[in-house]
Parts: C-alpha cells; sequence; structure tokens
C-alpha cells in the first residue's frame, strides 16, 4: 500500500504525517499550524494567552480549545493529579520564558498573588466551561500550559481530520508524540530509542520496536528540554506536589496507549513515579511503557520485558 509522507516544523517540533489512500497531506499541516495559532502559550493573542492573561473572565475560544481544555482535565482525573498542566507559573520561575524555535517570543502572566486567598490554590476543578457558546473561564491564580498534551491532542485530531478526508489509515507524529488510526497491512512500527544515545542514528540506539495499528505514542524526557537557569542546568519537569523542578530518577519514559493525549498524560505521569513505582504505574492502568532511569537500565511493562533485556 503507498504511503504520502510529508515533513514539517511546528509547536516547536518536527512533525511527520503518514497517510495510506489518499495523497493530499497540506491540509493537516494547515490544521496543526492552526492548532498552534490557538494554543501556544508564546504567542500573544493565542486563546491560551488570552485566558491566562484574563482570569475571572469568560472568554470565547475557538471549538478546538475548548475540547482542550475538557483533555486536560480529563487527563489529570485519569492519572490522579500526576498530570497537571497547571503549573505555568513554577515553570516559568525555572526560567521557561521564551520559545525554544524563537526566544523573543515570551510568554506572560498577570502579576499577582495565585489566589485571592493564599490558602488555597485554584485547580482545573474550579475551571468554567461551555461547549455550546465555546466559552472558557479560568479562576483566579490559574494558569494552563498544553505542554505536552497538546502535541498528543493535536496528533489525534489531525488524524481524525484525514480519516474524515478519505484516508484508509494516518499516522501523525510530533516531535515523537504521535497518534495513528485505520487499517495498513502489518500496521505502523514505531522505533524506541534510548534518550541518552550518542548517536540516535545507530541501531544500538533502538532499545525496542512497537506494532500498532492504531492509539498513540508519547515520550516524556528530561533530557529534551533544558536551559540554563541561575547557573544551573534546568529541565522542564515539573513535581505538582510542590511545584519545584521534579526530582525524578529516570530520564525518559514512553508510554502506548488508546490516544496520543492519553499516552502522553500517561508519559508525564509515569516519570514523575520514578523507577521504583514507574512498573506499578503501567500495571494499574493497563499500559505498554519502557522507562530509561539514569543510571542505565531500562524498566519496561510486562509485555515489553524482552525489550529490557
Amino acid at each position: 500500500m503507498a504511503v504520502a509522507e510529508h515533513r514539517f516544523r511546528v509547536m516547536a517540533s518536527e512533525a511527520t504525517v503518514l497517510v495510506a489512500g489518499a495523497p493530499a497531506t497540506d491540509a493537516s499541516e494547515q490544521l496543526l499550524r492552526h492548532l498552534e495559532q490557538v494554543w501556544s502559550r508564546f504567542i500573544p493573542d493565542s486563546d491560551v494567552s488570552v485566558l491566562n492573561r484574563t482570569p475571572g473572565v469568560p472568554v470565547r475560544v475557538d471549538p478546538a480549545t475548548v475540547t482542550l481544555v475538557e483533555t486536560m482535565v480529563e487527563a489529570r482525573r485519569l492519572t490522579e493529579g500526576a498530570f497537571d498542566p497547571t503549573l505555568l507559573r513554577p515553570l516559568l520561575d525555572l526560567g521557561y520564558v521564551g520559545s525554544i524555535d524563537d526566544p523573543a517570543k515570551r510568554t506572560s502572566l498577570p502579576a499577582g498573588p495565585m489566589s485571592p486567598t493564599a490558602s488555597i490554590r485554584p485547580s482545573l476543578d474550579d475551571l468554567v466551561v461551555d461547549r455550546e457558546r465555546c466559552l472558557v473561564l479560568l479562576p483566579p491564580g490559574l494558569a494552563i500550559d498544553p505542554g505536552g498534551i497538546g502535541k498528543g491532542l493535536a496528533a489525534d485530531l489531525a488524524v481524525r481530520s484525514l480519516l474524515d478526508a478519505g484516508a484508509t489509515a494516518a499516522l501523525v507524529s510530533i516531535g515523537g508524540d504521535l497518534s495513528a488510526a485505520g487499517e495498513i497491512p502489518g500496521g505502523w512500527n514505531i522505533e524506541v530509542e534510548r534518550p541518552d544515545a550518542v548517536d540516535p542514528t545507530l541501531d544500538t540506539a533502538v532499545v525496542c520496536v512497537l506494532s500498532i495499528d492504531r492509539g498513540g505514542v508519547a515520550t516524556s524526557s528530561t533530557l529534551s528540554r533544558r536551559w540554563m537557569h541561575h547557573g544551573h542546568e534546568v529541565h522542564h519537569l515539573v513535581d505538582p506536589l510542590d511545584r519545584g523542578q521534579s526530582r525524578t530518577d529516570l530520564h525518559a519514559v514512553t508510554v502506548a496507549a488508546g490516544t496520543g493525549w492519553l499516552a502522553e498524560a500517561h508519559a508525564t505521569a509515569a516519570l514523575l513515579a520514578g523507577s521504583g513505582a514507574v512498573l506499578d504505574h503501567f500495571r494499574r492502568n493497563e499500559l505498554s511503557g519502557l522507562a530509561f532511569t539514569s543510571d542505565g537500565r531500562v524498566v519496561a511493562s510486562d509485555d515489553l520485558v524482552g525489550c529490557a533485556a
């Protein structure tokens, strides 16, 4: 079966679109660029930026942004709070203010306390969504950051749009977070590489090959987003418990799940769990996954134990 391929850069990541049964892939690029325009915290007039700057005020947003916000709420519920997209303020405190692609694009939030009452911290439970009128209200003190779940959900939406347009199968990857659906002989083979490989082009960098026909695969890592802050190298993973930089002993976690956004949420939650609890996270949530420790070990879910040998 012929597969058309299209590559481009979006959401500060390399994107790949693979389509079977329909040659055109330009429409998916247009969709992903639109989602970046309404979801990026680095674009001043995006829905996310406007929401973050106007807490307590209902904001009319793109229908896709309503889907994003509802997906964030569901991801937090399914991971029992381990995935938390409201950690933007501590992330900014760590210095992640400018876009990786264009440092001139910077995130700004209103000054002031986290909440009207110092002892009360707002959460996604306080968020108000009116899907019918496409209105979203963030409570004062709350700021959201689509981050990885935005890429996973964007890949899901792009795949769905390709199938709706007549494709028999499609795979969309944004920065390695991917979604796939449809019917393709043999499925899609997804290579999982060591996050600390010196030369990822070598065969030895590939630890496992996942074969999927539908669903999502996502990787969360403390190595992929790093920068210097006050003389120290820091990463983007914030612990929702103490709102400080995570001290996990894992370098990366790759998870396969039913959708791209769910794989991303669980990859983040599993990474935060650390090597001592990551296997339990895989089992409790019935996930296929691989975790890479800082000392070079690979911890695998029961169905992927051969990859950890």
